[in-house]
């Protein structure tokens, strides 16, 4: 930007040269006001242009620090979403493993009730049978 206000200083102060001395007229004051005026407009002009290049250049730096800010943001974002993926997955692996262990316990206890019946069982008829040897031994010990 200031290499343009130069080149357009440059152009003014070339195209706007002082004619001659030999051909001094009444409207070289006017021309010398006139070019006064040029440059002052110039002079205007560069500086609100550079305003305008200085404004566009901080706006432009802030939308790229926001857009660094956010380009950080999402990469964060995506690193929890790979370890939240991650977790899910040691989780159903985990949830299968606990799976396999409750089925296997789920059988054990009902193999374990099996037993436990048929134990049940025997201890009936082993209660059984001792209430006959029981009364065959008090029928034989009584007096004939």
């Amino acid at each position: 930007m200031p290499v343009l206000m130069l080149s357009l200083l440059c152009t003014l102060a070339t195209v706007a040269r002082p004619a001659p001395v030999a051909s001094m007229s009444s409207s070289e004051p006017a021309q010398h006001e006139e070019l006064t005026l040029l440059f002052h407009g110039a002079l205007q002009l560069s500086q609100a242009l550079n305003g305008v290049y200085k404004t566009t250049e901080a706006q432009l730096t802030e939308a790229g620090d926001s857009l660094g800010l956010y380009g950080q943001a999402l990469g964060l974002l995506g690193q929890e979403v790979s370890q939240g993926q991650d977790a899910a997955q040691e989780l159903r692996a985990s949830l299968l493993e606990m799976q396999a262990h409750a089925d296997k316990q789920s059988h054990i206890v009902w193999a374990l009730r099996g037993h436990v019946q048929r134990q049940r069982q025997e201890m009936v008829a082993q209660q059984q049978r001792l209430g006959q040897i029981q009364e065959r031994l008090h029928m034989a010990a009584l007096p004939a």
